[in-house]
């Protein structure tokens, strides 16, 4: 799946459904009595030649430039029973011959994911936490997105739990994004420095549409832009309709933000449609 961890190989407990090569490192039973108690392991490798003759779109002299760029990921999936799990990741990404190496291109051997998950479900709805270093994403990943594209996706030490009951589902988070850094292995970090946080509700109405509307905050202490400097702290209000009737599909998002750095406002706005 696009996300290594959400991937369910409980079923390979069933000896006559490994038939297929590797299927011995996808579920290693830890349990004889308990088929939802296995280890799987298992191996990304993406990749990809880009070439861009517009650097800098026709300003500042930018020149063509072509690369390649490189990520290698292998992770441990340790499900102990139904309710927990932990998954651990580790990650290399790589660029060769780029011009100019940025965040997003280049991070040496490093730890990409870490987190402790538990999901219950009661009569009343389900509820699930994950605690540690995890990647989340919403919608169509306009706003808050994994960053898939570049070479190196975006990922945050937090706090996560959500409920969902019926059409409802409630979810709540904090978190400080990582930052990465390409000097030596296993330098990422993340601090109070920066913090990003949400409170989200979804509901399904008129059948399988999605009605949904966050709040987040967003805080940054030591904010740098060209016309302003100091304490960055930004409320965002987001609300999103998406569905499909009658031979069309539509995904309607707008979002709002207010707030400030140092003593100027921020007023900023978007909308996306498709």
């Amino acid at each position: 799946m696009f996300n290594r961890w959400q991937e369910n190989w409980s079923p390979l407990a069933n000896p006559a459904l490994r038939n297929e090569p590797g299927d011995s490192l996808k579920y290693i039973a830890l349990s004889a009595n308990n088929p939802a108690s296995y280890l799987s392991l298992g191996v990304n490798l993406r990749e990809r030649v880009e070439f861009n003759d517009a650097a800098g779109f026709g300003v500042g002299g930018g020149r063509s430039d072509s690369y390649l760029i490189q990520r290698l990921q292998a992770h441990v999936d340790i499900h102990f029973n139904e309710h927990w799990q932990l998954f651990t990741q580790l990650e290399d990404a790589r660029d060769a011959n780029k011009r100019t190496t940025t965040p997003v291109d280049k991070n040496p051997l490093d730890l990409r994911l870490a987190f402790l998950a538990y999901s219950h479900s009661f009569d009343a709805g389900t509820f699930k936490a994950r605690i540690g270093r995890q990647e989340f994403a919403f919608d169509l990943q306009r706003f808050v997105s994994l960053r898939d594209g570049p070479n190196v996706r975006q990922a945050f030490d937090a706090v996560w739990a959500d409920w969902e009951t019926g059409r409802w589902r409630f979810i709540g988070f904090i978190s400080q994004p990582v930052q990465y850094a390409e000097a030596h292995p296993f330098d990422d970090s993340s601090s109070g420095h920066v913090r990003f946080s949400m409170l989200r509700v979804e509901r399904q109405v008129f059948g399988n549409q999605e009605l949904s509307a966050y709040y987040s905050l967003f805080a940054r202490d030591n904010a740098r832009y060209i016309d302003g400097s100091g304490r960055e702290l930004r409320h965002v209000f987001d609300t999103r309709y998406a569905g499909a009737a009658r031979g069309f599909d539509w995904d309607l998002e707008a979002m709002a933000q207010r707030g400030s750095v140092d003593a100027k406002d921020i007023r900023a706005w978007a909308i996306g449609t498709r």
